[in-house]
């Protein structure tokens, strides 16, 4: 459900219903027993603060773990090169990407894919920053029961918050150097990054005339793998994965685990896919086949499942 990131997912959640049953045992104490209203917001926003401040270094944790763990795992990946793979579902991304390489692995595959990592941690370096200055800037205004904190909290928090966005959007910025380590991170497998997706800033709310950045285009790989054309194109939570290797005409879909064939599928096509090992991690996973190749779309999924969906595309086109 969290991944990686158990621990703080999981104290997300209940400590969230622990905040709440403090807040309201401290709010009906103070109507009950007359206490300085102050002194109640001082209580209540000092909750909040362990709450997030806990938070906070739980994520940390989490991050610096599971960013380690895919770290070594890539490392190790690379030095052992591909290898024959019979259940992608059961290895993690980073040993599924190693294992799915069609060229040698060097040192800056290794080191675009742990990029991705630092991005999250300055993603969550900021969080903290406009965290801390929301708390220097609300909690004084019940406190002191005066707005001059708003003036000068406002201010700096709308910077912090415009200075993200723009390092994030600008051209150089975080977005397109994520989007760099991609094609770089991805050549090993035999890919280019040859469309990526554009930020716009467009009208959220036409009555308040609301603005906000929207995400238009997919990220679409391409490249040569075993001497055929193959795609992959990620967009809305959709990815799409197509071999371009003539195929017979047949249809498959996923259920309870498995990746069954449609009635007449061809028997070759219907036995590949008997063999292939039953997983969760096959949801919402359809595939068909044709003249001009085998496509698999999966909606949904884990960041790197696309790489299953491609294991599974070859496999079949193998058939």
């Amino acid at each position: 459900m969290f991944g990686g990131f158990k621990r703080s997912g999981l104290f997300g959640i209940f400590g969230v219903i622990a905040v709440a049953a403090i807040v309201v045992v401290i709010g009906l104490s103070s109507e009950s027993g007359g206490a300085d209203p102050q002194v109640t917001y001082g209580l209540i926003f000092g909750v909040l603060a362990v709450f997030l401040v806990v938070l906070f270094v739980l994520q940390r944790a989490d991050l610096n773990r599971v960013s380690g763990s895919d770290v070594r795992a890539s490392e190790r990946g690379a030095a052992e090169g591909g290898r024959r793979i019979e259940n992608p579902t059961t290895m993690d991304d980073a040993e599924l990407w190693a294992a799915m390489a069609v060229k040698p692995i060097d040192r800056e595959a290794v080191k675009a894919r742990s990029a991705g990592w630092e991005a999250g941690r300055r993603s969550q370096n900021m969080a903290m920053l406009v965290t801390l200055l929301i708390f220097l800037t609300v909690p004084p205004i019940y406190i002191f029961e005066s707005f001059l904190p708003l003036l000068i909290g406002g201010p700096l928090i709308a910077i912090a918050v415009l200075w993200a966005a723009a390092r994030a959007l600008m051209p150089g910025g975080d977005l397109d150097r994520g989007y760099d380590n991609v094609g770089v991170a991805m050549a090993p497998l035999g890919f280019a990054v040859t469309e990526r997706p554009k930020v716009r800033i467009e009208t959220k709310d036409p009555v308040s005339g609301r603005m906000g950045p929207e995400m238009q285009g997919a990220l679409t790989l391409e490249g040569e793998r075993g001497g055929r054309r193959v795609s992959v194109r990620l967009v809305g939570g959709t990815a799409e994965v197509t071999v371009a290797a003539a195929a017979p005409e047949f249809e498959a879909k996923s259920r309870d685990g498995r990746v069954r064939a449609a009635d007449g599928a061809p028997a070759e096509i219907a036995k590949v896919l008997s063999e292939v090992p039953n997983s969760t991690r096959w949801k919402k996973v359809t595939v068909e086949g044709g003249p001009e190749g085998i496509e698999v779309t999966r909606k949904g999924g884990g960041q790197a499942d696309w790489l299953c969906d491609l294991w599974l595309a070859e496999r079949l086109a193998d058939a």
